[in-house]
């Protein structure tokens, strides 16, 4: 009897021992997660970047791509890069914000970038003006290190068999996980409807007689373009015209000089309200109050004189 219990203690023991032993060899390989390597996935990007060359030259080096990214919470953006001859010609964005408590309209925010202005946004939400060459030369780059500690490596192409994510992300944020490296959503071969070239754009004196219209997306810094922030003076109609179309035609010496119109007038803001912000963003959208177009900065200041004069 008396061995019977020994031996049944010193089983009890051993078991004890070795659950614990179990126990602290999983909390050691949990802590110090060994790196992976891309494996397989750098012959299929390999692969895709032989297709894209094909692609790209049965095009041209004409084509378009998208990245969108949408919250759980409702709000997201979208930014379309446009390339013409392996060059980015047009970057635009989109936002849509978090619908209200109170059910007021969600904010949007909308604008474009062509020629010299592409880049100038200081929006960190658009995706950077990047050539698809580009994008691919930064996945190579992130295929040639191992994946980092407690992070997975994606690797996905589209139906054509071209790269649209490779990076990496850390598996221990639940939602919305940041990721490193390239992450867009869709691409379209072939020449995309952009802005206007320099031959088909119209000359001054259509461009007069249209109303001296901007092309749709078009911003400017300080939301218009017929005031210059840096001298403190109004631009005229040729000087704008300049700017948007990179012209400096002039009225041909046979034909009459036509006056120039002025621009239309912003109606005055009572003077209780004081001056507006100085400095504002660069986007250009509808102002409320009937005070035209300006941007989101000047929106904000004119709603907040509405509402406080519409509480007394």
């Amino acid at each position: 009897m008396k061995i019977a219990t020994r031996s049944f203690s010193h089983l009890v023991y051993t078991l004890l021992f070795l659950t614990s032993a179990l126990a602290c060899g999983q909390l050691s390989s949990q802590g110090q997660e060994k790196q992976e390597e891309w494996g397989g996935q750098k012959k299929q990007f390999e692969k895709s970047f032989k297709r894209w060359q094909d692609l790209k030259d049965n095009h041209q080096g004409n084509y378009s791509y998208t990245k969108k990214w949408s919250s759980w919470t409702g709000f997201g953006h979208t930014t379309t890069i446009i390339v013409s001859k392996n060059r980015v010609t047009e970057r635009k964005f989109e936002s849509i914000g978090a619908p209200h408590p109170d059910g007021r309209p969600v904010d949007k925010n909308r604008w474009a970038e062509r020629g010299d202005f592409i880049g100038s946004s200081s929006d960190k939400q658009a995706h950077p003006a990047k050539t698809l060459d580009q994008l691919y030369a930064e996945a190579k780059e992130l295929l040639a290190k191992p994946i980092p500690s407690f992070h997975k490596g994606v690797l996905r192409l589209n139906e054509q068999g071209l790269l649209i994510k490779c990076f990496v992300q850390d598996t221990r944020i639940a939602d919305d996980a940041p990721v490193t490296g390239v992450n867009i959503t869709s691409i379209t071969l072939g020449n995309q409807k952009g802005p206007k070239t320099k031959d088909s754009s119209p000359s001054f004196e259509q461009w007069m007689a249209e109303g001296k219209k901007l092309p749709e997306g078009m911003i400017f810094i300080g939301g218009s373009p017929w005031f210059n922030e840096s001298t403190g003076q109004k631009r005229t109609a040729q000087e704008v015209y300049e700017m948007v179309y990179g012209k400096k035609e002039k009225t041909p010496p046979n034909q009459p000089n036509r006056p120039q119109l002025k621009p239309n007038k912003r109606k005055p803001f009572p003077k209780h309200w004081g001056d507006p912000p100085k400095r504002q963003t660069r986007d250009l959208r509808p102002l409320p109050g009937g005070y035209g177009t300006g941007s989101g900065t000047l929106a904000k200041w004119i709603q907040e004189n509405l509402d406080r004069d519409q509480g007394q």
